[in-house]
């Protein structure tokens, strides 16, 4: 991501509102968010491993030469090693190469042509979970180098003349013969292993694993307070510190944030040298992981306004891709299972076994969320004596929970499909067991109140409708027996019912809920 240009000196730029500080070239990532980042990408690259496969064709190659150079009349006679001549051997080699990339080049064709059909199904990412499947790339590389080390024994192979005797690298082509049947058994495994990757089960699974392995390093993105700070807009006593203008940094490119190293940025824009000493300062970072930047958008928003101890430095801090990354953002994984739920109701595909699939795998991700803390996005920092107040814009609970449901729950009503609406209540249940912080909890019961709300209209069987307001009211009674106080909300569900024929049923289960919550 980094230029070669050398660095310029920062050009301030004074406005009415803003100090911003702006310097040309390309952004970066930090040390080691940007060796992580490149190493990520590079290992999940569809040429990485094939790539080593080659290198090991070519030392393969001369290991072998130099044994049959060495061996080749030792050996000649066992009867596993190749025994034929120049010309036989010639035959055998070419046979290998032209068959082996034929069959490579007619399997990845049909296999891209089954991968897009699949994406048009499930979701576009199909594809790149294809590329950087590690099974797909050491097929390919088995085979290329087949062809590769093939043809450099062919040109070793040497006919007898005046000039000197024949030569028939016997150890190579021994080689290259197991290496064929060693193409011919990664062949059966790779149609079995493309029919099992383009299965809906393995789609959704893999999203949530790839996911999955952030949440359980959630910790690595800060420390979560005892308390959670108030933001510093919420401070009265920061109101005259924020009125003033603020440095900004602005992003040097457009881009999907994939790594952030905010305590790095707030090294770099205060430093210790520049932190006075009993002061306070505010740093805001508007952009999290996941988040899309345009170029020329604060990056960085710092009170007061004084010059960074480094600019280079806060660019450094940031890492940009041209799609979202798993490296520190989960709820790309939530992202992609919405989008296979959506894909699953749309009246094109029609098939919501695949959208309740994507569902419970959202439901483990909740389930696990549960032993989490979120990354705080007001921390307060010592840094040389003052105290700084940072803001990062990172996903929230509610954030997840409505990037997780919210879509699919309206789809689940524009398609009628009630069965996915009684999961949807089936799986918030579960998680408002898992998460015990009230504020997570309300945040769940929000989707079961929205549902339930909008039953009575949407749904367009009356018993439908009965049954899924019945579905919130357990979930609130749940609620209620927990302390968290949602009876206003289980009356408003009582009220809903007046026009339902078995509506006398859901004012029962609330009167019940109530009376239960006074004694």
């Amino acid at each position: 991501m980094g230029g070669g240009r050398p660095p310029l000196r920062p050009r301030v730029r004074r406005c009415r509102r803003a100090m911003t500080i702006t310097r040309r070239g390309d952004g970066g990532g930090s040390s080691g968010g940007k060796l992580g980042s490149f190493w990520e990408k590079l290992n999940s690259s569809f040429w990485f491993v094939p790539a080593v496969f080659v290198l090991g064709a070519v030392v393969l190659f001369f290991a072998t030469q130099y044994l049959d150079q060495l061996l080749r009349a030792d050996l000649a006679s066992l009867p596993v090693v190749f025994s034929g001549g120049p010309s036989a051997a010639r035959s055998v080699l070419a046979a290998i190469a032209g068959s082996v990339i034929t069959t490579v080049t007619t399997a990845f064709s049909l296999t891209i042509v089954i991968l897009q059909l699949a994406s048009t199904s499930y979701t576009p990412r199909v594809l790149r979970s294809f590329t950087s499947d590690r099974s797909v790339q050491v097929v390919l590389g088995t085979f290329i180098a087949t062809f590769l080390y093939s043809l450099l024994v062919l040109r070793i192979i040497r006919e007898a003349s005046a000039e000197g005797r024949s030569f028939t690298p016997v150890i190579s082509v021994t080689v290259a013969v197991v290496l064929t049947v060693a193409c011919v058994a990664l062949l059966v495994y790779f149609i079995a292993h493309v029919v099992n990757l383009i299965q809906s089960s393995t789609i959704v699974q893999t999203a949530r694993r790839d996911a999955m392995e952030v949440i359980e390093n959630l910790d690595d993105l800060g420390d979560a307070p005892a308390e959670d700070p108030k933001a510093p807009e919420e401070r009265p006593e920061l109101r005259g510190l924020l009125s003033e203008e603020p440095l900004v940094v602005r992003a040097r490119q457009s881009g999907y944030v994939q790594y952030l190293n905010a305590g790095e940025v707030v090294e770099a824009i205060v430093g210790r040298s520049n932190a006075p000493e009993g002061g306070t300062l505010v740093v805001e970072i508007p952009f999290g992981p996941g988040h899309f930047v345009a170029a020329g958008l604060p990056l960085v928003r710092a009170w007061p306004a004084k010059e960074p101890r480094s600019l280079e430095d806060v660019h450094d801090a940031f890492y940009f891709g041209k799609e979202r990354s798993f490296r520190q953002d989960f709820a790309f994984g939530l992202r992609q299972l919405s989008d296979i739920a959506l894909k699953g109701l749309s009246p094109g595909v029609n098939d919501p076994t695949t959208a309740m699939q994507a569902m419970d795998q959202v439901e483990v991700m909740f389930v696990a969320l549960g032993e989490k803390a979120m990354p705080p996005r007001v921390r307060e920092l010592e840094v040389g004596g003052a105290k700084v107040v940072l803001k990062v814009a990172y996903y929230g609970f509610d954030d997840v929970v409505g990037l997780a449901f919210d879509q699919i729950r309206r789809a689940a009503f524009t398609s009628g499909q009630v069965a996915v609406l009684e999961r949807y209540l089936e799986i918030l249940g579960r998680a408002i067991d898992a998460n015990r912080i009230p504020e997570r909890r309300l945040a769940l019961w929000a989707g079961a109140l929205t549902v339930a709300r909008l039953a009575p209209n949407e749904v367009s069987d009356p018993r439908d409708a009965t049954e899924l307001l019945l579905g919130a009211v357990k979930l609130g009674e749940r609620l209620v027996g927990a302390g968290v106080g949602v009876e206003a909300d289980l009356e408003e569900l009582s009220g809903l019912s007046e026009d339902l024929p078995e509506g006398g049923r859901i004012r029962g289960a609330v009167e019940e809920v109530l009376r239960g919550a006074t004694r």
